[in-house]
């Protein structure tokens, strides 16, 4: 009872006297955190102990607008094993009226170096038909040895020497500079050089009055493009610059069990031959296609009097695209997507997925090396027949993949052996058996 009056008391000479111990803001200014760590899991943006953002490799987080005050940000990532989130950096920084900070994760995921963008917001008169633009160099990998040149044009225009808004190394960031709010076509190349194109993008258009910060990433393993763009507005949204040269790429696996040996054409003349005598259990490498509507038909080998069967596929630039043969003569289809094969470094992850018929629902295990399942719980229960399955993520080890039948100890698969290390993404397919009271797991080769 004591300390509620003390309490009370102190309340009551606050209240009379209006003071406070806070110091009075001033102004705003504006923070985004930009993850360019290749590896990276998702990393989370905190002030202080508040989460105000976050972002996967290659992407920023959403501007957030804080007084101008001393703060501490953090910067947090998920460790298996860990139960709460490690900090995996810290920077102090005084955030100053009308000013614009970015701050950019570079290095690895275990120790990031953190560096600090700062730029003043800008104000516009309702006349101004420019843009502000910065183009930052955060590309560290082998996809650009050296200083590169940037260009920005319209269509149409090649680049020459003396052209470039900027030549960055890496770390590097221009000095903003104001263009006419146009369609514009980014270009880089490899710096002295406007011949050696690394990159190029689709016709963007620029709105007038916007602070656009641009960074350059090495691409990861999902796109076909070497290099990858992010073009930030300050206040606004952000966009992928696609790479108008990065052609998609399909991956064609073969699980139709009773569809007979094929040659499979990407036209309807079937003059375009791109796989000859592919059969069942047949995964390709990634083969190169073209943007759009395509339609593939397989024939029997050697064939062209008979369609077998034939689907399609609508495809767009810098994905890498999975198409698999499904199903038997009576309900026979493609299913199509696109995988994740993003290798995060701290842990491995593997993804199933279910295309044997014969088995329309199955139990997934997956356990240490040489433990038997007796014991233990299903890693997946009901996997269902030709959905797709959530991405499992595991330490580096041995572990033994099996199949039994649902809500059952009655073993279809396995064991399999899967020897993982930091970094890799294993994909798994269940595939019929020409015996129908077993199913074979595959782990599909890594490309």
């Amino acid at each position: 009872m004591k300390r509620m009056v003390i309490v009370l008391a102190l309340l009551a000479i606050a209240a009379c006297t209006g003071e406070s111990n806070l110091p009075n803001p001033t102004g705003k200014g504006t923070v985004r955190m930009i993850n360019a760590m290749p590896g990276s899991p998702v990393v989370a943006f905190r002030i202080e102990e508040r989460l105000i953002g976050q972002g996967n490799y290659k992407e920023a987080s959403t501007a957030t607008r804080w007084d101008d005050f001393d703060y501490i940000f953090n910067f947090e990532s998920q460790f298996l094993g860990e139960l709460m989130a490690r900090t995996i950096a810290s920077q102090a920084q005084k955030i100053e009226t009308g000013m614009d900070y970015s701050f950019v994760l570079t290095g690895d995921v275990t120790a990031p170096v953190v560096s600090i963008w700062e730029g003043s917001e800008r104000e516009w008169e309702d006349n101004e038909t420019v843009f502000e633009l910065r183009v930052a160099n955060v590309a560290e990998a082998n996809s650009i040895p050296g200083p590169i040149d940037v260009y920005i044009a319209p269509d149409g225009t090649a680049p020459a020497v003396g052209e470039e808004i900027a030549t960055l190394d890496f770390g590097d960031i221009m000095a903003p500079i104001d263009m006419e709010a146009l369609e514009y076509v980014v270009t880089v190349t490899r710096a002295g050089d406007p011949l050696d194109i690394l990159y190029q993008s689709l016709p963007a258009t620029f709105v007038a009055q916007a602070a656009v910060t641009m960074p350059i990433f090495d691409g990861d393993e999902n796109d076909t493009a070497s290099i990858s763009v992010l073009a930030i507005n300050a206040l606004g949204p952000t966009a992928d610059l696609i790479d108008a040269t990065a052609l998609p790429t399909i991956r064609f696996i073969q699980a139709s069990l009773d569809l007979a040996d094929a040659d499979v054409y990407d036209d309807d003349l079937l003059t375009g031959l791109i796989l000859s005598d592919h059969r069942f259990g047949d995964v390709t490498d990634d083969l190169q296609t073209t943007v759009g509507q395509t339609s593939y038909y397989y024939t029997p080998t050697g064939q062209v009097n008979t369609v077998l069967f034939e689907s399609g596929i609508l495809t767009v630039l810098n994905t890498r695209w999975n198409w698999i043969a499904i199903g038997d003569a009576g309900a026979r289809f493609s299913v199509t997507y696109v995988p994740n094969r993003q290798s995060i470094s701290i842990y491995s992850t593997v993804t199933p997925r279910h295309v044997a018929l014969q088995h329309n629902l199955v139990d997934f295990y997956v356990v240490d090396a040489d433990v038997p399942i007796d014991d233990e719980n299903p890693t997946l229960s009901g996997v269902l027949y030709s959905l797709p399955s959530p991405t499992l993520i595991y330490a580096a080890g041995s572990y033994d993949m099996y199949l039994t039948l649902p809500d059952e100890k009655t073993i279809i698969a396995g064991p399999v052996r899967m020897d993982l290390v930091d970094g890799d993404v294993l994909e798994v397919m269940f595939f019929d058996n020409v015996n129908p009271a077993i199913a074979d797991i595959v782990i599909l080769p890594t490309q």
